[in-house]
Parts: structure tokens; C-alpha cells; sequence
């Protein structure tokens, strides 16, 4: 029987709720053992595994070297990983949405400021014409560090702004009231096939988070012209992923 690990962090040793499923349907269906393994531990001998799936690994975005250097590690070891390590490097910064749109795909408007730039955040939404906006690290997960800000209060949001770009690079992009009424979707793809789509919705009146983290989710059906947004998504994206997600409003790639 192979072994599959199941990666995840050390706050979640045991795997979430949703990623225990996996265990009984790959014994089932693949007639693996599945265990989960904490991707930074010392104790985990990765070359016993016949592969490893990345799922719970919700601290990378704090420790993205350290993170990145794990993913090389095991390609190095010619242990199986999915998804594939040339996505997950490009998929761990939001500088991805660049490609896409290079390759045609309609993303949000976004400004791009690279880390010790400085730029005044009141001049940069007057230059767009944008009364609110949403800033966010572009290393990030799960809503981190991501909040919102508007030309009335952009002064008092600027030593905030200040804070993200020392730390790293930053992204500006116009509030999307959709976000919140009905929500952002979620379209996912297992092995390149649609499988489902969910409309997940913030809590109350804030920005959309994960599901579990003041974040809501239910089955959704989609339009085709959303289908054919993230169809052409994952047309763009390097190698084959094992599973994906693509997000996003009105038919505009997040």
C-alpha cells in the first residue's frame, strides 16, 4: 500500500476537518495510506512517502523562503509533490496575476508596489480614480494583513501601507462591491476537469476571508462566461495541477 503524505503546519497537525476526508477516499479509491505530516518538521523523513500533497500549509506565507526551500528540497529528492513545485513557486505570489493577464485572462485592476517603494496612498487613488480600495501583501493567505481603505480616510491608512511595503511587496486594487453582495466564487478543478463552484461571502460587512475564518460558503451554479474565465486560467498556469481554485467577480480573475 503507498504512503501519501498529507502536508500541513504545525497548528494543524492532525489536518482540518475537510482534509481528513481525503484519508478513507484515498484508501478507498487508491488503496494509499494517507497521514498527515507538518511540511517544517525535522522529524519528517519526506523520502518514505510515494508523495505528498500540499494541503493545510496555512503558515507558508509568513516563512515563504523557508517554504519555497521545502518544495525545491523534495523536488531535489524526486519525491512526488502536488501540486506540481513549478506551480506552487508560482502561485505562492499574487505577481502570477500579471501572467495571466498577459495571457489575455481579465483580471481586477491592480497597482503593483514593490517592497521599499515609497507612494503616497491618497495620491495613488486619486491618480485612479478609485474612492475605496483594498490593500494587501502580495505574499498572503486567508484575508492576512489585507484590510480596506478609501480616499476620506487614505491619510490615516498611509503609515499602514508604510508597515506592508517594509515587509514586502504590496497590492492596490479598487473595492469591488460584489464582494459583499452576493460574494466572491470559487470554481474548482480536480486533475483539469470543473468539479464544483461555491459563492463564498464575508462576514457581515468585511473583506471575503477563508471558510472557517469569518468566511462563509455555499454550492453555487455558475455562469458560463465565469466558466470560461477560469477555463482560460487554467489553460495558463504552469504544469498540471492535481487540484485548483480560481476566484474571483463578474467574470474578473482575483
Amino acid at each position: 500500500m503507498k504512503r501519501i503524505a498529507l502536508a500541513t503546519c504545525a497548528k494543524l497537525p492532525s489536518l482540518n476537518e475537510d482534509d481528513l476526508l481525503l484519508v478513507p477516499a484515498l484508501h478507498e479509491l487508491a488503496r494509499s495510506r494517507a497521514v498527515p505530516a507538518v511540511w517544517d518538521s525535522p522529524e519528517v523523513c519526506w523520502e518514505d512517502f510515494h508523495g505528498v500533497v500540499v494541503r493545510s500549509c496555512w503558515d507558508y506565507h509568513h516563512r515563504l523562503e523557508e517554504f519555497l526551500a521545502w518544495v525545491t528540497r523534495l523536488e531535489r529528492a524526486g519525491v512526488p509533490l502536488w501540486n506540481p513545485p513549478a506551480l506552487l513557486k508560482w502561485n505562492s505570489h499574487k505577481g502570477y496575476l500579471r501572467d495571466l493577464a498577459a495571457r489575455g485572462v481579465p483580471i481586477v485592476p491592480t497597482r503593483w508596489l514593490a517592497r521599499g517603494r515609497q507612494v503616497g496612498l491618497a495620491h495613488l487613488l486619486r491618480d485612479e480614480r478609485w474612492g475605496d480600495a483594498v490593500v494587501k501583501p502580495a505574499v498572503s493567505a486567508s484575508a492576512t494583513d489585507t484590510w480596506r481603505t478609501s480616499a476620506a480616510t487614505a491619510g490615516a491608512d498611509q503609515s499602514r501601507l508604510e508597515a506592508l511595503l517594509r515587509a514586502g511587496d504590496v497590492m492596490v486594487q479598487p473595492f469591488i462591491d460584489e464582494v459583499c453582495d452576493p460574494g466572491e466564487w470559487s470554481i474548482i478543478f480536480f486533475g483539469g476537469r470543473f468539479s464544483h463552484a461555491v459563492r463564498k461571502a464575508p462576514h457581515g460587512a468585511g473583506l471575503p476571508g477563508a471558510v472557517g475564518v469569518g468566511g462563509t460558503a455555499a454550492p453555487w451554479r455558475h455562469r458560463p462566461g465565469w466558466s470560461r474565465t477560469a477555463g482560460a486560467v487554467m489553460a495558463a498556469v504552469p504544469g498540471h495541477p492535481l487540484y485548483a481554485r480560481v476566484d474571483g467577480w463578474s467574470g474578473t480573475v482575483a
